[in-house]
């Protein structure tokens, strides 16, 4: 009886076109933030559990996959990249001179279902900057985004803006258990303004504050017009200092030439205990998903025993690639793809054609296939070059590109 083969849940093949895609679009997003000036890294596949369980991290929670090695030792596969190379940075890179830039390429996991539309395998690629503790360096990150998008040829996304110091200066202000802090959270982050003024009626708030509160959900869009509306309110400083701080940020991607890409959303959540300041997501026209995502996460490199600010942000690639190819208009590039058909006495010199035609840049094959025809075909062969024992290198342009 033969296995029925199937695939665990939230994982794919990636078959060759597919495969080839991803390929050149993350060499062509790998290649622009190296011009950047940021330093690609890779961590292990696997870490100590322990490196995921602190309290801020509680969103991965029991989404990660863990395993036991011959140790004893509590695994984890890495259901994040940032965490891993602030570890990396903290441990073995704490003389270099900062701003320290990185990059990165890695897989991730995460035990979500699939029904959610996420994968439980995935491909992340992104930023991390170490040591710069100003705006500067939020708005290089969200600059990076904009200009690594367009490297890519997409243009009709949105980059939305929020502002952690924000709600958490307003929810300083209330008396309350976190269970009740993390529902008031969850409210503003779904946009639901009758859970929200149940759970604000509960305190004895002033009017100013609760009218505040309530409108967070509401405050996104155009920031003239979010500014606009916040002028009406009575602000505490930390408010207001995140909200000056907020206004830099978005005066300099202004200066950059980048405003016609940027909203605001000050109701955005985010992972409150993890980002300390601004946060961003990005979203393309027709998917009505995330693409990219980061911030602000000061407070992390503390865990691993050096002060140092640090911000950052993420593509989920498999989503970039949807996006471009709702967009429609990317050309993959194409090589050359010479076939030899060599015969036995030949294959020296066949090698050496072939040797000298990937040099530069073609792809170049020894012919295999006995059905000639149909492989040339299937594999959209350019040209043949015929090497027999009684003739020359000679080539035949063949139309199946």
């Amino acid at each position: 009886m033969k296995k029925k083969v199937i695939l665990p849940e939230g994982v794919e093949d990636l078959l060759i076109d597919d495969c080839h895609f991803r390929r050149e679009i993350e060499g062509k997003l790998m290649r622009y933030l190296e011009l950047a000036g940021y330093m690609e890294v890779q961590t292990p596949t696997l870490e100590y559990y322990d490196l995921f369980s602190h309290d801020y991290l509680s969103q991965y929670g029991n989404r990660m996959f863990k395993l036991v090695d011959t140790n004893g030792s509590l695994l984890v596969l890495r259901p994040d990249c940032t965490i891993p190379i602030a570890r990396m940075v903290a441990t073995k890179m704490k003389d270099f001179t900062y701003p320290i830039k990185l990059s990165y390429l890695n897989n991730v996991f995460r035990m979500d279902q699939e029904q959610s539309g996420r994968k439980r395998e995935y491909r992340q690629a992104g930023v991390e900057i170490f040591g710069v503790d100003s705006y500067k360096a939020d708005v290089e990150a969200i600059v990076t985004a904009i200009e690594a998008l367009l490297s890519l040829g997409l243009m009709e996304f949105q980059i939305e803006i929020g502002q952690v110091k924000i709600i958490k200066g307003i929810l300083k202000t209330l008396e309350t258990t976190e269970d009740h802090q993390v529902a008031i959270l969850q409210a503003i982050e779904n946009k639901n303004l009758i859970r929200l003024k149940e759970l604000l009626d509960a305190f004895d708030l002033q009017a100013d504050t609760q009218k505040l509160i309530e409108m967070l959900p509401t405050l996104m869009g155009n920031p003239y017009d979010v500014f606009t509306k916040l002028n009406e309110m009575v602000l505490t400083r930390d408010v207001e200092e995140g909200l000056n701080e907020l206004k830099k940020v978005l005066n300099l991607v202004k200066e950059y030439g980048y405003e016609e890409y940027i909203q605001l959303d000050l109701g955005m959540v985010a992972h409150m205990d993890y980002y300390t300041g601004i946060v961003f997501k990005g979203f393309y026209k027709g998917l009505g998903t995330v693409i990219l995502s980061g911030g602000r996460y000061d407070g992390l490199m503390e865990d691993f025993g050096l002060s140092c600010s640090a911000t950052g942000f993420a593509f989920v690639v498999n989503k970039l690639i949807k996006a471009i190819k709702i967009q429609g208009e990317y050309t993959l590039s194409k090589n050359k793809h010479i076939l030899i058909v060599a015969a036995d006495s030949k294959y020296n010199k066949a090698s050496a054609i072939a040797k000298k035609d990937r040099s530069e840049g073609n792809i170049v094959e020894i012919a295999l296939a006995e059905d000639l025809d149909n492989y040339i075909k299937h594999r959209r062969v350019d040209e043949v070059m015929v090497i027999s024992n009684c003739s020359e290198a000679g080539g035949v342009g063949y139309g199946g590109s």
